[in-house]
C-alpha cells in the first residue's frame, strides 16, 4: 500500500498514525496566523481565463490542457533545492502508479451530508499519476508534505478541487476509527489556475493543506502543526510548487 500523507483523500488509518507522531511539531512563535495568506476560501480560477498548458504539443494557452506523464509528474514534485537550508526528505514515493487507495475518501463518516460527499468522491475522474513526499527539518522540529497528482483531463482536477471545499462545507465534524475528524476553512495564496485551503483536524491535531490546481494537474502542500502560521513559509513553498507543476507540464 502506498503511503499517503496530507491529502485530503488519504487512507485515514495512514494520517491518523502521522497525527500522532507529528504531534507537537512546529514552532507557535514562527509567524502570523495561517489564514492571513489570503481571504479564507481561496481563488477559483477567473471566470473565462485561459487554462495553463498542458504537457508538450499543446498549442498555447488556448489549447485543451493534456496531462503530464508519470516522467513529468515526478519532476513536479518539490525537492530539498527548493526549500531553504534544513530540509532533508524522510519518506517518498515517486512511483507514478496509481494504487486503489488514491480514488475516494476512505475511512471517513460523519452525519448525512458529509456521507454523500464520501460517497460522491468514488464516482469522480480517476488520476492518473500520484506521487508523494515527506520533508523534515529536525533543528526547527517541522514537517512539510507534498503531493502531486494528475488527472486525464481538467474536470478530474476541478472535482478533487471542488470536493475540498464540500468537506469543507458539510464534515465540519466527523470521524475516522478512534479519531475525531475535521476540516475547516483556511485561507490560501493565489496561486495557478486555483487554489483552495483547509485546515483538518485529527485527533486534535493539526494539519494546513494547500490544493493548487494547474492544468490537469494538482500540487498539494500540507503544513503539520503549527507550521502553517508562518505566512512567509507558505507562501513561498506554494509558490515554488505551484510554478514547479507549471514548468514540468512545459
Amino acid at each position: 500500500m502506498r503511503r499517503r500523507y496530507g491529502r485530503w483523500g488519504t487512507a485515514i488509518g495512514t494520517l491518523s498514525l502521522l497525527a500522532v507522531t507529528v504531534a507537537g511539531c512546529g514552532d507557535p512563535a514562527s509567524g502570523p496566523s495561517g489564514d492571513s495568506t489570503a481571504a479564507a476560501g481561496g481563488r477559483p480560477a477567473p471566470a473565462g481565463a485561459a487554462e495553463s498548458a498542458g504537457a508538450p504539443g499543446t498549442a498555447g494557452a488556448s489549447a485543451a490542457p493534456r496531462p503530464l506523464t508519470g516522467a513529468q509528474t515526478a519532476r513536479a514534485m518539490l525537492s530539498t533545492a527548493d526549500l531553504p537550508a534544513g530540509w532533508a526528505v524522510a519518506e517518498e514515493d515517486l512511483s507514478p502508479a496509481v494504487e486503489e487507495d488514491d480514488h475516494g475518501i476512505r475511512d471517513l463518516k460523519g452525519d448525512a451530508a458529509c456521507n454523500r460527499v464520501v460517497a460522491e468522491s468514488f464516482q469522480h475522474v480517476r488520476a492518473s499519476a500520484v506521487v508523494s513526499r515527506t520533508m523534515e527539518n529536525a533543528m526547527l522540529r517541522r514537517s512539510l508534505m507534498f503531493e502531486v497528482k494528475i488527472f486525464p483531463d481538467v474536470t478530474g482536477a476541478r472535482q478533487a478541487v471542488e470536493e475540498v471545499g464540500q468537506l469543507r462545507q458539510k464534515c465540519a465534524t466527523a470521524t475516522a476509527g478512534p479519531y475525531a475528524v475535521s476540516y475547516g476553512v483556511l485561507g490560501a495564496p493565489r496561486q495557478g489556475d486555483e487554489s483552495v485551503g483547509v485546515r483538518l483536524r485529527v485527533g486534535g491535531n493539526r494539519f494546513d493543506e494547500i490544493v493548487i490546481r494547474v492544468g490537469t494537474g494538482l500540487t498539494i502542500v500540507t503544513f503539520a502543526g503549527t507550521v502553517g502560521d508562518d505566512g512567509r513559509l507558505v507562501e513561498s513553498v506554494t509558490a515554488q510548487a505551484a510554478e514547479k507543476l507549471r514548468q514540468a507540464a512545459g
